[in-house]
């Protein structure tokens, strides 16, 4: 099953996370917080890197493979080409998985296209080469599917191009970003002004923490908190404040079916996974139950 839904939330600045957020005092006043449109039960299932192990990491064959497979959303991590071409790939060097070397930011669109992700493949033979894929070429090619893209690039900033490539296809409103800069993730709405729901930024886990301690009624910036998965962290008390306090939980990475069932039974309303075929098997158990 695909999904996509247009949301456009105007005046986002960023969404937190729960790392580091477990208390023991009363939780703060609610009353005034919308609750996320995000909101999902049983838990979405997001194709981690687009499915790194059902195909090469980020690819397009990957991400097919999962949309076969179940998955709901797609994932990709983003980078730049010396010529500004926004691409989807992990690491900046591409002799980390792939049969090429140098840096995708010191390289052209076309120089990139001789590098063949089945070099780093551990997985069954793929008889044909598979090539690091352009934002665009994504976009295109699941043109009704919502995809979380995180920014691995800083410098230079790929706000401006990424934009214009999510303008130029009309999706904008199908995407969600992150990154571990929040500066990057602020420089891509600004490029967008209140159409990018914008997940995951530091000062806005640090401003969390401070109300739980003070007991202080808040709402939270936007409509995502993405931890990554810590065991006894998302337990029922833990995603249940994260909705009352206006945040849908997606967290990552987890392939394991008896993990992803208690994220299913905790609230959890979405789950990164190497593995959407063995994720959407444990949700859908999960959903046909009575008690699911």
């Amino acid at each position: 099953m695909s999904i996509h839904r247009p949301w456009r939330l105007l005046d986002i600045a960023c969404a937190v996370v729960l790392v580091g957020c477990s208390g023991s005092g009363p939780a703060p006043g609610t009353a005034a917080c919308a609750p996320s449109p995000f909101r999902h039960t049983p838990p979405l299932v997001i194709a981690h890197a687009g499915g790194e192990e059902l195909a090469p990491a980020n690819s397009v064959l990957a991400m097919q493979r999962s949309m076969v497979a179940g998955a709901d959303l797609l994932d990709a991590d983003l980078r730049m080409t010396a010529d500004r071409v926004v691409v989807a790939h992990h690491d900046r060097n591409l002799a980390s998985d792939t049969d090429a070397t140098g840096n995708i930011d010191d390289l052209t669109w076309d120089q990139l296209q001789a590098a063949d992700l089945r070099a780093g493949w551990t997985g069954e033979p793929i008889d044909e080469p598979v090539r690091i894929a352009s934002l665009e070429q994504i976009l295109t090619a699941f043109p009704d599917v919502t995809i979380s893209l995180e920014i691995k690039q800083t410098t230079p900033s790929m706000a401006k191009p990424l934009c214009a490539v999510l303008r130029r296809l009309n999706a904008v409103d199908r995407v969600y970003l992150s990154a571990n800069n929040d500066d990057d993730v602020y420089a891509a709405q600004a490029e967008c002004p209140g159409s990018l729901v914008i997940t995951t930024t530091y000062s806005d886990v640090a401003e969390m923490r401070r109300v739980r301690e003070t007991n202080e009624a808040w709402c939270a910036p936007a409509p995502i908190g993405q931890p990554p998965f810590n065991d006894g962290l998302l337990d029922p008390a833990n995603v249940a404040w994260s909705h009352d306090h206006g945040m849908a939980i997606f967290t990552w990475t987890v392939d394991d079916p008896a993990t992803l069932r208690g994220l299913a039974e905790a609230g959890v309303d979405a789950v990164y996974t190497r593995r959407p075929d063995v994720a959407r098997q444990t949700f859908d158990d999960f959903a046909r139950e009575p008690s699911g």
